[in-house]
């Protein structure tokens, strides 16, 4: 009788490995939802926790919290990704839920500056960098659930994972909605923005106590001899060039979620369009790009997945200055050019997470993976809304936040040249 937890090649998953790549996708899944929730009310919240004559701008602060947060999850990733490579997966990603989903349900209940004055921006700015530090092993831990629980199809399955992602941007992207509808502007600044907050937190500790069952990935459970007694100097020492590929492709799909749905409620909303119109169309790229990750990620198994990620490195780069242009000038409808937007960006979406995976061995590969991950979206998710506000308010250039777009771009092309081919069984890497 042959062991459930085994890797069974040329056949149809077991009931466990679905279940387990259900589980780390939710755990993915809610990474990217608390972090873009912040993003669709970056504007109330900026309102709430910091005093108008602060210098700056609210939005401008607000955004600096979401991208100082951001910061946090390189420093997450790579502790949590030597604790995984060294004590095993399963107990690794199964704190790291419990401990975001609080500082998630944590931030859904913090006072206003109103109410506790500058203590208020620091709680703020504190449960922003332990929601970093702690996500910053979610996603990269569900892609290595992802590729080490079978030997076949990994495209796919981290396709999974990232379908389950885009699931909560559109879940994000629907309470935004929702929200806007049914409050109005001044009780979407003081309750409204909570809502998602209080939310994702539940949904998060649900996670935790359906983590408690998951198992060892087969892979890491099966190759003692490859483990490292310290794996991040291993990492540091014998892989640098496959970490520098990973965090150069990480930087076009951060900087898509960033500027995309983080940052462009704010930066449409400051060219006058109706915030109701723009929360439809961002739910449409939403829902665009989980489709289009489905077929891009298998492509990704079926053709040359480094040769998918580029043509999505180019189609970034030429749509990018088209959509910001066409967008600052109103010169198309809104819905069509997200729904171009979407289908763009699932090229980068489908197949980046999967070809890291492929660039490590099993004994550094959560090192590995949460190291380049992490520190390509901090350079790019987490500043992005930033920086696009930063260009566009210096050059007085509407389209300007295309730039950062293109250079993300850029970086992720020439990442694509390092990208090995596998499309066979990673653990024989």
């Amino acid at each position: 009788m042959l062991d459930d937890s085994l890797p069974i090649r040329n056949e149809m998953m077991t009931a466990r490995q679905r279940w387990t790549i259900l589980l780390v996708s939710v755990g993915g899944a809610l990474e990217t939802f608390d972090f873009v929730v912040y993003g669709f009310f970056a504007h109330e919240i900026g309102r709430e926790f910091f005093p108008i004559n602060a210098g700056m701008s609210a939005d401008t602060l607000s955004f600096a919290v979401l991208a100082i947060g951001n910061l946090s999850r390189p420093i997450g990733g790579i502790f949590l990704g030597r604790l995984g490579d060294k004590y095993g997966r399963r107990s690794v990603f199964t704190v790291s839920a419990m401990v975001a989903a609080v500082a998630t349900l944590l931030i859904g209940m913090l006072p206003s500056y109103r109410a506790w004055g500058m203590m208020a921006t620091v709680f703020l700015l504190l449960l922003r960098l332990t929601q970093g530090f702690c996500v910053g092993g979610e996603l990269p831990g569900a892609v290595v659930y992802a590729v080490e629980i079978t030997r076949e199809n990994h495209g796919v399955l981290c396709g999974m994972v990232f379908f389950a992602v885009n699931m909560a941007l559109l879940l994000a992207a629907g309470i935004n909605l929702t929200v806007q509808m049914v409050f109005t502007p001044d009780q979407v600044s003081s309750i409204g923005w909570r809502i998602g907050f209080l939310l994702g937190g539940v949904i998060g500790l649900l996670s935790f106590v359906l983590r408690r069952s998951l198992m060892e990935t087969n892979e890491y459970a099966q190759t003692v001899g490859a483990r490292h007694r310290e794996p991040l100097a291993v990492l540091f020492r014998e892989h640098l060039k496959p970490l520098a590929t990973g965090i150069a492709a990480t930087v076009l799909v951060g900087a898509s979620n960033g500027l995309f749905v983080a940052h462009m409620p704010t930066y449409l909303r400051q060219l006058g369009y109706d915030p109701q119109r723009i929360a439809m169309a961002q739910t449409l790229y939403v829902i665009v790009v989980s489709a289009c990750i489905l077929v891009t990620a298998r492509m990704g198994d079926v053709l040359p997945r480094r040769y998918v990620f580029r043509l999505g490195a180019v189609l970034s780069a030429l749509f990018g200055p088209v959509f910001y242009v066409t967008v600052a000038r109103h010169q198309a409808s809104l819905p069509v050019l997200f729904v171009m937007a979407g289908m763009v960006a699932s090229f980068a979406n489908g197949t980046f997470a999967c070809a890291i995976a492929e660039l490590f061995p099993v004994g550094v590969r959560f090192s590995g993976v949460g190291t380049a991950m992490n520190l390509g979206l901090a350079a790019s998710i987490g500043t992005a809304p930033l920086i696009a506000s930063v260009l566009v308010t210096r050059t007085h250039w509407p389209p300007a936040p295309a730039l950062f777009m293109m250079l993300c771009a850029t970086l992720a092309f020439m990442a694509s040249f390092g990208m090995k081919e596998t499309r066979g069984d990673v653990g024989a890497l």
